[in-house]
């Protein structure tokens, strides 16, 4: 096999949540170009028709399922669905995720349980699930989508940061537990221009504090990701290319240095 061969994904199945958009349409579209086909999980069905025609127009098969990872028994239906359809389950990304960020005295404890429960709580279910199916096939890889918000402080960021720190962790307890068939590792990405990134810096742009120019400024690339970077490094540990490698968090930043972002919530 050539070292190319390797990050093909040829006769694999992968389940990727909150592909509708950003990241995780990038990811889905880089499995199919590698030969994969794709179960799409989100919310929004018009995304997901659109990407699932893109995965379509590579050859590939791709699933539209319908699931709000937040409701627990959606996701053993999503499961179903996509082993019932596409024969079974080689590859998890646990993609969804996110918090809104808030200063620490408006953080309350159900702020913290919802971060905690989507980007914790709702991976680690589905991962669950699916894990017999990819014992059937032999094993197989998971990978979570984290945050380098989890592994620096910002302000704002307590109860995203906190959840991602807790991802991140516990992709390395997954791979204990999970080997020698299932590798689990993750992808800790820094700013990446995703439509909710645009979101963001458009808000705070039009709260007089522009910021794109600051976060660039600070990273050693002196440039913003994009999905299809994520996408790259998740064809790497998803593939036989990282057939040795798990329990892993590899940062995709572009260099992310200290307080990336400036401080926009002021000093109490």
């Amino acid at each position: 096999m050539s070292a190319l061969d390797r990050f093909r994904l040829e006769g694999k199945v992968a389940i990727v949540t909150g592909a509708g958009k950003g990241i995780g349409a990038a990811i889905a579209l880089a499995f199919a170009d590698a030969g994969a086909d794709v179960a799409l999980l989100a919310r929004t069905v018009a995304d997901l028709d659109s990407v699932a025609n893109d995965v379509r127009q590579r050859g590939r098969r791709a699933l539209v399922v319908p699931t709000d990872v937040i409701e627990l028994p959606q996701l053993e239906a999503a499961v179903e669905r996509t082993v019932g359809e596409l024969g079974g389950i080689d590859i998890v990304v646990n993609n969804a995720g996110g918090a809104v960020p808030a200063p620490f005295m408006d953080t309350r404890a159900e702020h913290m349980e919802w971060a905690f429960h989507f980007n914790v709580s709702a991976p680690v279910e589905l991962s669950r699930i699916a894990v017999p199916h990819l014992l059937d096939r032999g094993g197989g890889a998971i990978l979570n989508i984290g945050s380098m918000a989890g592994a620096h402080s910002s302000r704002g960021y307590l109860a995203y940061g906190t959840a991602k720190a807790a991802i991140a962790h516990a992709t390395k307890l997954m791979a204990s537990d999970l080997a020698p068939k299932i590798r689990v590792n993750a992808i800790l990405p820094g700013a990446v221009e995703t439509w909710a990134l645009n979101w963001y810096l458009g808000y705070m742009e039009d709260q007089g504090t522009p910021i794109r120019d600051t976060m660039i400024s600070r990273t050693l690339l002196q440039r913003n990701g994009t999905p299809d970077d994520v996408a790259a490094a998740a064809l790497y540990l998803c593939s036989d290319a990282a057939g040795w490698v798990t329990g892993k968090l590899l940062e995709v930043d572009g260099g992310w240095t200290f307080e990336l972002l400036p401080r926009t919530i002021p000093d109490l």
